[in-house]
C-alpha cells in the first residue's frame, strides 16, 4: 500500500509552516542590549529585503528578557504554510533554508551580524511545529 505521509508528500505536517526561535545570550553590561538593538535594527532591512529570502519568511517579533535569564534577545521567525488562503503550503525547513542563504548575501545584515558577534556569549536556534489551532500557522 501507499503511505500518504512519506517525505515526498508536501501535504504531511512534516512540511507546513515552522516557527524559527533564535535565542541571543549577550554578554553582561548595561550597554549591550542597547548596541545589540541598534545593530540588529540598523540591519534588519537589508535581512529582509535579501534577494531570494522565500516569500513565507515573516519576522513575527523580537524580545528582551526583563526578568530571569538578562541581556537575552529573542527573535521569532515564520517560515512556510500558505501565503494567502486558497495557496498550497510551502516547507517551512526550505523556507527557512532558503531564507538564510539570500540573508548571507546582504552586505548590511553581515556587517550588522559581525557586531552582534562581538556582544553575544551563545546563541540557540530552536525549530518548533505550530499547533493546528495556533495563530501563527
Amino acid at each position: 500500500g501507499s503511505n500518504n505521509d512519506g517525505p515526498g508528500n508536501h501535504n504531511n505536517n512534516n512540511n507546513k509552516g515552522i516557527i524559527e526561535l533564535r535565542k541571543y545570550q549577550l554578554k553582561l553590561g548595561y550597554d549591550t542590549v542597547p548596541k545589540f538593538l541598534q545593530s540588529y535594527s540598523a540591519a534588519l532591512s537589508s535581512k529582509l529585503n535579501a534577494i531570494g529570502t522565500h516569500p513565507t519568511t515573516q519576522l513575527a517579533t523580537v524580545m528582551v528578557g526583563d526578568v530571569g535569564s538578562l541581556n537575552t534577545v529573542y527573535e521569532v521567525w515564520k517560515h512556510g504554510g500558505k501565503i494567502s488562503i486558497g495557496d498550497s503550503e510551502f516547507c517551512g525547513l526550505h523556507a527557512m533554508e532558503q531564507s538564510r542563504i539570500a540573508s548571507r548575501g546582504a552586505k548590511e545584515w553581515r556587517k550588522g551580524i559581525a557586531k552582534i558577534a562581538e556582544l553575544a556569549v551563545s546563541f540557540d536556534t530552536t525549530i518548533l511545529k505550530p499547533t493546528e489551532f495556533s495563530p501563527l500557522r
